[in-house]
C-alpha cells in the first residue's frame, strides 16, 4: 500500500512538472548546480545564500540549515529539492504541512549514488535525456584522461582542529580513487577523527585539503612541524576550492578528479 501511496505521489509530481510551467526552489548548493546542468536555470526561483546564483529574479530563502519557510511558502513552489544531509527533519515537515511539494535525496557518498540521483533529478523534470547526454560527456572526458596514473596515497584533511579526514568510504574518497591516487584511510565513518600519530604512520604521499576558512600559512604551520612526512618533504600540500571539492554533483565531481589528477602528474 504504501508503495503505491508513494508511486502516485511520483506520478503526480510528474504530471505538475511535466505539464504546466513550474517554479523549482533547490535548498541545497550541489542540487542547485545539478539543476543548471539539466537546463534548468529559469525555472530555479529560490535558492539558499550558499547557492550559485545567476539570475536578479532568483530569490534567497536562507540558509542551506536554516531556510525561511515564511519565503518559501509565498513564493509557492510547484517543487522543492533538498538532501537530506544536515537538514532538519522538521524543516521538511512544516513545508508539507502548507501542501508544498519537498522532494528529498539522500546523502551521496560515490559516484554511483552521484550518477543515480542525477538521473533521478532529471526524471522529475522530463530531463532524461539531457542527463544522459551530459553523464556520457563526462565520462568519456575521463576515460580520455585515466591512462598512466600514478597510485600515490593521497590524504584529505577537512579540518585541522580538530584533526578529521576523508576515508574510502565518503564522496572525497571516491573521488581520490577515480583520480587514480589511493585513499589510506579505512574506516566505516565517511569523516573520522583521527590523530597525529596516525597520519605519522600512513605518511602519505599528497595532502589535499578543502578552502573551508583554512588559510595557506596555518595548514604550513602545521605541517611543517612533521619534516619527515613525504608530502612535506616534496612540498605535496594543496588547498583545493571546497565548492568544488565538498559540493557533490556530476559536473563537481569529474573536476575535482581533474584537479587532483593533475597534481599527481606533476
Amino acid at each position: 500500500m504504501r508503495t503505491l501511496y508513494l508511486f502516485l505521489n511520483f506520478c503526480l509530481l510528474w504530471f505538475t512538472l511535466c505539464c504546466s510551467e513550474h517554479k523549482i526552489i533547490s535548498l541545497t548548493p550541489s542540487i542547485t548546480e545539478t539543476l543548471y546542468l539539466l537546463d534548468e536555470s529559469t525555472n530555479v526561483v529560490g535558492i539558499t545564500s550558499f547557492c550559485k546564483k545567476i539570475s536578479d529574479t532568483q530569490k534567497i530563502v536562507g540558509t542551506y540549515l536554516e531556510p525561511n519557510i515564511e519565503t518559501i511558502v509565498k513564493i509557492s513552489p510547484t517543487v522543492v529539492f533538498i538532501s537530506k544531509e544536515g537538514v532538519r527533519k522538521e524543516i521538511v515537515e512544516r513545508l508539507k504541512k502548507f501542501n508544498i511539494n519537498v522532494v528529498v535525496f539522500e546523502p551521496v557518498n560515490s559516484y554511483e549514488e552521484i550518477k543515480e540521483q542525477f538521473l533521478n533529478i532529471s526524471k522529475y523534470l522530463n530531463k532524461e535525456k539531457i542527463a544522459k547526454k551530459v553523464i556520457k560527456e563526462y565520462e568519456t572526458k575521463f576515460k580520455l584522461n585515466s591512462v598512466n596514473r600514478k597510485k600515490l596515497k593521497i590524504l584529505c584533511v577537512i579540518s585541522l582542529q580538530p584533526l578529521i579526514v576523508a576515508s574510502d568510504k565518503s564522496y572525497i574518497g571516491d573521488i581520490i580513487k577515480y583520480s587514480g591516487g589511493i585513499n589510506p584511510v579505512k574506516s566505516s565513518l565517511r569523516y573520522p577523527q583521527i590523530s597525529v600519530e596516525e597520519i605519522l604512520k600512513i605518511n602519505p604521499d599528497v595532502i589535499i585539503l578543502p578552502d573551508m576558512g583554512m588559510k595557506e600559512k596555518e595548514v604550513k604551520n602545521f605541517f611543517n612541524r612533521f619534516n619527515n612526512l613525504v608530502a612535506v618533504k616534496n612540498n605535496n600540500i594543496y588547498i583545493l576550492p571546497s565548492d568544488i571539492l565538498c559540493q557533490p554533483n556530476i559536473k563537481n565531481f569529474f573536476i575535482s578528479v581533474e584537479m587532483i589528477h593533475r597534481l599527481l602528474k606533476k
